[in-house]
């Protein structure tokens, strides 16, 4: 599909469900329309390294593969795949008549004020919650499928070295000391990695390494009675095959992104509770450094976005906040794991 027709269903209300507000979110790989009760979620037809969703039958295929994996922690919110048809100029989800030109995955609309990243900001988020939290990832971790054979430390490294592609970005906004830094824990990871090599092997020979959700940060997370986690990664399966330290050092970072280290702690010290993950010096080194990388990530992440978006003055100083945000969690983390 393209951005003119998926205006042309919003603004005809071609849905198969009576709204009468709609809202449409735009990301890098996709559409996703809001109405009152449902969502409309259509992957826009592109292609990266990383993700192909150049072709319909390509489409079809990861819409129906996000329903079916997000079915394991959000069962009631991920309802089915749905066809949107093109019949003499008219463009509707779940029309009747007309050719298949593309298809959407249904959601039930959740209630936003609950998101977990908008209660951190207000600091409405109570320790009851991340305890439940801890006790539905636990559950899913324990039921999830292992993988035989996760990354080696070398795949690791080559990830975490590719932040220097934002080198000049950040030199440019925070200083030629920035860039100066990255080199120096690009070092630094590549020894570290290197000395741990056998113990990430042994974790991953005695089924630490899962295949999980793949991007668990707050935004993605619904703190409602029962907590609900959605939107986890369908368009690569290596992204999601991951040791159990990796996928929780992602919370557990976005958490500390909005300071909450004591959520932090508290999530973490349950799910250990419940999960014995962490065996050794070792393992507390990896779990710090998979925090470390997820900062790598997020960081990297925003200074596209704001690469992205240097014409919109709101948006650039937006994702430039947040590159500054997960810059002092990079230099946090860097420095505790050089005490470590």
């Amino acid at each position: 599909m393209t951005h003119d027709q998926v205006n042309h269903i919003i603004d005809n209300k071609a849905f198969p469900y009576p709204t009468d507000g709609i809202k449409l979110i735009v990301t890098h790989i996709s559409w996703v329309i809001l109405t009152d009760r449902y969502v409309y979620k259509i992957k826009k037809p592109i292609r990266f390294s990383f993700l192909d969703f150049s072709t319909l039958e390509k489409r079809k295929v990861y819409c129906e593969k996000e329903v079916q994996l997000n079915k394991r922690l959000a069962p009631e919110m991920y309802l089915k795949v749905i066809p949107i048809t093109e019949n003499n100029g008219n463009y509707r989800i779940l029309g009747s008549e007309g050719t298949i030109i593309d298809y959407a995955v249904l959601m039930k609309r959740m209630d936003e004020t609950k998101q977990m990243d908008m209660l951190l900001e207000q600091g409405a988020v109570k320790s009851g919650s991340i305890v439940k939290l801890a006790e539905v990832l636990a559950r899913f971790h324990q039921e999830a499928t292992i993988v035989p054979e996760g990354e080696d430390w070398k795949e690791l490294y080559g990830e975490f070295e590719d932040i220097s592609s934002i080198k000049d970005f950040l030199e440019r906004n925070f200083g030629k000391e920035t860039g100066q830094f990255l080199e120096e824990v690009n070092r630094w990871a590549y020894r570290f990695l290197n000395q741990t090599k056998e113990r990430i092997q042994e974790r991953n020979e005695q089924g630490f390494v899962i295949e999980g959700h793949g991007d668990l940060h707050t935004r993605n997370i619904f703190l409602l009675e029962d907590p609900v986690i959605f939107d986890c990664i369908e368009f690569n399966d290596d992204f999601r095959k991951l040791d159990l330290l990796n996928e929780i050092a992602f919370l557990c970072m976005d958490l500390e992104r909005f300071d909450r280290f004591d959520l932090s702690k508290l999530f973490l010290d349950h799910y250990l509770s419940k999960i014995h993950c962490i065996a050794n010096k070792t393992d507390e080194r990896l779990f710090a450094f998979y925090k470390l990388y997820r900062a790598n990530v997020r960081l990297k992440i925003h200074a596209i976005n704001a690469m992205a978006t240097n014409t919109d003055k709101d948006k650039w100083q937006n994702e430039l906040a947040l590159v500054r945000q997960y810059l002092a969690l990079y230099q946090l983390y860097y420095s505790a794991l050089k005490r470590k």
